[in-house]
């Protein structure tokens, strides 16, 4: 083989290598774009699952706070008007309480001073002036009996029937037991009454079983109400 044989041969030994290298290199540079290209995609779609994953949380966090809202203006709402109505209820017993402890001793007194008068005039005006005292006294009672039974309506816009129900009870038992005080006081300002004090008895009786029963029903509407509020 002569010299430029052995160069030629030489040249194309090193042309081959250099084409296997470039299409090696090629071939390589080509995997690793496509590589890079497939990291790229993956971490495209990881990133897209993130912001969805993000958005998905953020809105159940949203919800979540907007119904903590919720509930807690539902307790809050409900607490209120369940405060004020047993408000109402306090003041109607105190209202009554002062009634037969405080007010209606002295008129009864003066009834009975003018009844005990050898004046016949002084008596009967003792009488109208009992009767005229006792009528604003149940003008009284019956306007907070009123504030009550309001009130009572405005609870039943958002009472569940347990309450709905309850409050009917306590209803009928304040009327029951305004009913019966109406009924004793008028009876304290006739003769029967001043003939003989025991026949007042019977009344007495019947407006304690009716007081107590404004109580028991008292009790179990706010026992109601308690629960409710705790399962908001």
């Amino acid at each position: 083989m002569n010299t430029t044989d052995m160069l030629t041969h030489g040249f194309a030994s090193i042309i081959g290598a250099l084409l296997l290298y470039f299409t090696a290199y090629t071939k390589a540079k080509g995997t690793n774009k496509a590589l890079k290209e497939d990291i790229q995609s993956l971490e495209s779609a990881k990133q897209k699952i993130i912001t969805k994953h993000a958005a998905e949380l953020e809105s159940v966090k949203k919800e979540h706070l907007l119904d903590i809202e919720k509930r807690k203006y539902k307790y809050e709402d409900k607490r209120a008007q369940f405060t004020k109505f047993f408000s109402l209820i306090d003041e109607f017993n105190a209202k009554c309480n002062s009634v037969f402890i405080e007010r209606f001793p002295p008129m009864f007194q003066r009834l009975l001073t003018g009844q005990l008068s050898e004046c016949e005039e002084t008596s009967t005006q003792s009488i109208l002036d009992f009767n005229a005292e006792i009528m604003h006294l149940f003008n009284e009672l019956n306007k907070e009996q009123i504030k009550v039974t309001h009130e009572s309506s405005s609870i039943r816009l958002i009472a569940t029937p347990q309450i709905d129900a309850l409050l009917d009870q306590l209803a009928l038992d304040i009327k029951l037991s305004y009913d019966d005080a109406v009924t004793m006081l008028r009876f304290m300002g006739t003769p029967d009454h001043f003939s003989d004090n025991s026949n007042v008895t019977p009344y007495q009786t019947r407006l304690t079983a009716s007081g107590s029963k404004v109580l028991i029903s008292r009790e179990a509407l706010k026992e109601q109400m308690k629960l409710e509020l705790n399962e908001i």
